[in-house]
């Protein structure tokens, strides 16, 4: 890689400070990252068998704002990206309901990347509910080499999102995301995932 710069500490670990401008810490022969994306919860609604589809939309009344979400996949050297990799995500719906029985799988999706790590799907912005801020759920799991990532995508400026709540630290802020208009004129997020390699816990400094 070019553009990267070692420092070597006792002969234990080793620095680097890649192009994209995380940083890799070799300990011990383990590879950590400032870049990993941060866990959180699972929740009680997660549901298997979900559909393999990018439309989660359905109808609604007019004042249930569309939203395009998309991201790549991207390994422990925070910038390879990870093809063929699959996700699910799941949110509620306009009433603030999670699909827990219904053939439908509503608000539901199982995601492949492509060969560049690419992901997307159209859903809605979900509602909040109860003391829970807008969110959206990801899970990775069962990839050869990292570990599961369990985490949820937050929306920037949802009065719910307080600091020691649902977003404890500092690496949390990139997952709360700013709605954007991109050049179709629909609304639309970016969330990128970064794994963690298998057998260490996330190290965000």
């Amino acid at each position: 890689m070019e553009r990267r710069k070692f420092v070597r500490l006792a002969g234990m670990s080793a620095f680097a400070i890649t192009a994209s401008g995380f940083t890799l810490i070799k300990e011990n022969g383990i590879l950590k990252t400032s870049c990993a994306t941060s866990t959180d919860m699972l929740g009680p609604f997660f549901r298997e068998g979900a559909p393999r589809i990018q439309d989660l939309t359905y109808p609604v009344s007019a004042d249930v704002l569309p939203i395009l979400v998309k991201g790549r996949v991207l390994g422990a050297d925070c910038q390879t990206p990870l093809g063929n990799i699959d996700l699910d995500v799941w949110h509620c719906d306009h009433e603030e309901e999670y699909d827990m029985e219904s053939d439908d799988f509503r608000c539901r999706a199982k995601l492949t990347t492509d060969s560049e790590g690419n992901y997307w799907f159209k859903t809605y912005i979900p509602p909040p509910y109860g003391g829970r801020p807008k969110h959206i759920h990801y899970l990775i799991q069962n990839i050869d080499g990292y570990e599961e990532l369990v985490t949820q995508l937050y929306f920037k400026g949802d009065r719910k999102i307080k600091p020691n709540n649902w977003v404890k630290y500092p690496w949390d802020q990139k997952r709360i995301l700013d709605i954007n208009t991109n050049s179709n004129g629909i609304a639309e997020v970016k969330l990128d995932l970064y794994l963690s390699p298998k057998g260490k816990t996330t190290n965000h400094n």
